[in-house]
């Protein structure tokens, strides 16, 4: 506290607004901070903006966590799941999960990486029958796998750097539905397109606001409330998010997980 006190002006002390660390040290230092009256500053923007940006190094580490995570996808999750349904088995989307964090210690699945510098992001989701939430922090429950559309989402972290992969899965989907996952195909392929060094990532997220509006009206209140995010050794930066108020820009070397989505549909012929 002296040291701050007698940096610059000892007024103002950067801090990380919407992290909250827990422990008793941390408790206790909040506490000190508190009583000095110190103004507190925001710095996770701009620590965001010095860290986002990628080394050589870390780019040829992240693709490698993301060819884990295709691979992972690729050559386990979708044949377990088409077995699933081939055979008409009952299996619950907790235990599909569970095979997914096994996978990812069998070299026959991730390939040449080291498996001692492998882990999961976060546990699996694997969503169905209907109960949907589109956000990583959920975890996939004990209902049986349905037949119907199936949300499959998970993130292989290598070397400490992070990767995603979400895929919708369609059994025998209606014209409406099929017409819904095409367009956004084509939205994820707009975005892409924007998503250029020097843009503003508020820009970008209204450009698909845009397309959307222009080639289906009838889901931009369905739209995801965004469109990604930048990715490191952070899951997710949460500061820059392709979204509404990010006025930001996008930064050559920086990684995005980008993801489109709909919310709250109903299946009119189910």
């Amino acid at each position: 506290v002296d040291a701050i006190k007698s940096s610059k002006y000892g007024k103002n002390v950067g801090v990380f607004a919407k992290d909250a660390y827990p422990g008793p040290f941390m408790t206790a230092w909040k506490g000190v901070l508190e009583k000095e009256n110190f103004t507190q500053v925001d710095m996770s923007m701009g620590v965001a903006a010095i860290m986002s940006p990628k080394e050589d190094s870390e780019l040829s580490i992240m693709k490698k966590a993301c060819q884990v995570s295709v691979d992972i996808f690729n050559k386990y999750l979708k044949d377990q799941v088409m077995d699933i349904i081939d055979a008409e088995k009952k299996v619950k989307h907790a235990k599909l999960a569970e095979g997914v964090e096994t996978a990812l210690t069998d070299k026959k699945y991730v390939g040449n990486v080291d498996t001692s510098n492998l882990d999961m992001c976060y546990p699996a989701i694997i969503q169905s029958g209907g109960n949907y939430n589109l956000k990583f922090s959920v975890v996939s429950d004990k209902n049986n796998l349905h037949f119907g559309a199936i949300v499959c989402s998970l993130g292989a972290r290598y070397k400490s750097y992070c990767s995603n992969i979400v895929r919708t899965l369609l059994v025998d989907p209606t014209d409406a539905i099929q017409a819904n996952y095409n367009f956004l195909v084509d939205l994820e392929e707009e975005l892409i397109k924007c998503l250029q060094g020097g843009k503003k990532l508020c820009d970008v997220y209204e450009h698909g606001v845009n397309f959307t509006k222009k080639e289906k009206p009838s889901l931009v209140d369905n739209l995801v409330k965004n469109f990604g995010f930048v990715m490191g050794i952070e899951f997710r930066e949460s500061s820059l998010t392709i979204g509404p108020k990010t006025l930001a820009v996008a930064r050559r070397g920086q990684v995005y997980n980008l993801n489109v989505g709909l919310s709250n549909l109903v299946n009119k012929e189910a």
